[in-house]
């Protein structure tokens, strides 16, 4: 529980403070004494918590100055919507904040299929030259904001490409909040190919989570349960792993019907 001040000062009065040869301590003493046992309960040091993310109150404060709010960032159809405004709010934050640079932050999967450990980034400088006064400009719009594109050519997107098929596509990925670290703002995408192949590893966990969604929803109305437009959110995992088997493979193996478990076959990866 965090002391309040008349708290402080009621608790300051109550007590005798003591040293250990049995003296009352003068009040200044006491003060120091207490004021040291407050600095535990005091959030001061914690309050820039927060102010690098853009969501909740920061978001808001500055989603407002152009006339909008945070509650449109609940909604993935702001990138449709709102993209222009929720770009100059992000600009406006970031400027404050001492940044003038943004990248598209992504989790590339290695040529083997296999993840690299490292993520992926787009930079690019929120600045523009004005071709008439020759002054540099901030710039920064919905269409910067919501997508980017990269070199896609090295990864398994499968044969021989024309140019634009052989690119990497960049879309925001709205379940994450825009967070600015240093001087650049660091934007939360997925990868994907030309033919919408994942080259990241989150769109495979996005495509999981609406796919767990759709389901789930069924199933729960199935129990009598309609929980409308809204969408099961899967927090974590379980702690057990279930494999389905086509009915017919598994009557085709018969350590599976008479042992419940895998017997024979590929030794496990790991």
């Amino acid at each position: 529980m965090l002391a309040t001040s008349t708290a402080a000062r009621s608790l300051l009065r109550a007590t005798r403070f003591t040293s250990s040869t049995g003296r009352t301590l003068a009040p200044a003493t006491a003060q120091t004494a207490l004021s040291a046992i407050r600095s535990f309960a005091s959030i001061e040091p914690y309050a820039d918590y927060g102010k690098s993310v853009f969501t909740g109150r920061v978001a808001d404060e500055y989603l407002k100055k152009h006339g909008s709010s945070g509650d449109i960032l609940s909604d993935p159809s702001w990138t449709k919507t709102h993209a222009d405004t929720v770009a100059k709010a992000v600009l406006d934050w970031a400027v404050d904040r001492g940044a003038n640079t943004y990248c598209h932050w992504f989790q590339p999967m290695a040529s083997s299929g296999v993840r690299h450990g490292q993520t992926g980034q787009v930079q690019n400088m929120m600045m523009k030259f004005n071709r008439t006064t020759n002054d540099v400009e901030f710039d920064f719009d919905g269409k910067m904001l919501i997508k980017g594109e990269t070199d896609g050519s090295s990864y398994p997107n499968g044969g021989l490409r024309a140019t634009h098929q052989a690119g990497g596509y960049l879309a925001i990925d709205t379940s994450s909040p825009i967070f600015l670290r240093g001087d650049t703002v660091f934007i939360p995408s997925a990868f994907v190919s030309y033919y919408g192949a994942a080259l990241d590893e989150k769109t495979p966990l996005l495509r999981s989570n609406m796919a767990i969604s759709k389901h789930a929803k069924r199933l729960l109305k199935h129990l009598g349960l309609d929980i409308g437009d809204k969408e099961v959110v899967s927090n974590i995992g379980l702690e057990q792993e279930f494999f389905l088997v086509p009915r017919e493979m598994y009557y085709k193996r018969p350590d599976l019907q008479l042992a419940g478990r895998t017997i024979i076959g590929k030794d496990a990866p790991r």
